[in-house]
């Protein structure tokens, strides 16, 4: 009941960023439309829904998102950090078959890990963030190992005013590109080409 309640009132304050609705943007708005808010029932969500289950709504709807992105982007390599979960994991994997998911703990022992995955991998495709542990050096880490088609995913960028800051921080970070506020996560790409502007997307 609360979920309903709360996820009402958010979409209330955000109906006129409804489906890329005044983003002049061609390449933004076919990203809002066709990835952000693709209502097309995919054949695997069936699948998956039997596959990973136990999860809530909220979780269920950023694992679909987490599908659609991984089909958009096709990545090669996809980090999660502080996960309780493997159901994002299920979920990237599902997008793209081909892609390698490192599940990596919010503790010494997960940054430890991603200091050896980097230090293997020039480059990672995609990131989910949960903001937990030392979220702000994973970030800073993963941003010299990204190039102009990487994406990173901040989760949760509201639950709290230190999270709010956070995430007004990385906005107006000169490395990062076009930024895409769900308000249940946020959405960072690098491609400083494109012009340099924070999309608010009723998600």
């Amino acid at each position: 009941m609360f979920y309903r309640i709360k996820r009402a009132l958010v979409w209330i304050r955000r109906m006129r960023y409804s489906r890329g609705f005044g983003v002049q943007s061609p390449w933004a708005y076919r990203f809002i439309r066709y990835v952000v808010n693709e209502h097309y029932p995919y054949y695997e969500y069936t699948h998956l829904n039997k596959e990973v289950y136990g999860i809530n709504k909220f979780a269920r709807k950023l694992c679909r998102l987490y599908f659609r992105i991984a089909n958009y982007c096709q990545p090669k390599l996809v980090v999660d950090y502080g996960s309780s979960t493997t159901a994002y994991r299920t979920y990237f994997r599902a997008g793209c078959h081909s892609c390698h998911v490192v599940q990596l703990s919010a503790d010494e022992k997960g940054m430890d890990k991603l200091d050896d995955l980097l230090t293997q991998n020039a480059k990672v495709d995609v990131a989910r963030i949960s903001l937990k542990g030392d979220y702000r050096d994973v970030v800073d880490k993963l941003m010299d190992h990204v190039d102009r088609k990487s994406l990173l995913i901040i989760q949760r960028i509201k639950k709290n005013k230190s999270t709010v800051d956070y995430w007004r921080e990385l906005v107006d970070d000169e490395r990062t590109g076009v930024t895409f506020d769900l308000y249940y996560c946020g959405i960072i790409f690098f491609d400083n080409k494109k012009f340099k502007r924070n999309y608010i997307v009723n998600f």
